[in-house]
């Protein structure tokens, strides 16, 4: 009899312990190894070859201010609301990029750290970001519709 009892008190202990993990996963909860990043860091730079995001928009006026001459500028990040381009200007400068806040015709505010006349720089600018920076691996090109 004291066999049982010990058998089913310890299947219970079991049955219990996983039924809170099963739980905790059923809800969405997170375990500890879901916090661990477990790619390792190369994984998110991209590769030389990956072809570089380009779009071409209407640029206007932004704060009265029209937009340069330039035709391609790149592009590390895209807001609707012009006080988040603000912040993230701030936040890029840290990591030493002077940059221009460009707004388009849809009302998208542009972070710019490169206006020129060449396609062929913009498009190395935009490779040097993915590998110097890779949490800049979204950096774009933006082509000015004249």
């Amino acid at each position: 009899m004291r066999i049982i009892v010990v058998l089913i008190v310890t299947s219970l202990m079991i049955l219990s312990s996983c039924a809170g993990t099963n739980k905790r996963l059923r809800k969405g909860g997170k375990t500890p190894t879901d916090t661990v990043n477990t790619r390792p860091p190369e994984d998110n730079i991209k590769k030389a070859g990956t072809p570089i995001k380009e779009v071409e928009e209407t640029l206007v006026k932004n704060n009265d201010v029209s937009p340069g001459p330039s035709k391609y500028f790149v592009i590390i990040g895209s807001f609707r609301d012009p006080d988040n381009a603000k912040k993230h200007q701030t936040q890029i400068k840290n990591d030493g990029f002077g940059s221009e806040i460009l707004k388009n015709s849809e009302g998208l505010y542009r972070v710019s750290v490169l206006a020129t006349d060449d396609v062929t720089i913009a498009r190395n600018k935009v490779r040097k970001i993915w590998a110097d920076y890779p949490k800049y691996s979204d950096t774009w090109l933006l082509i000015q519709k004249k």
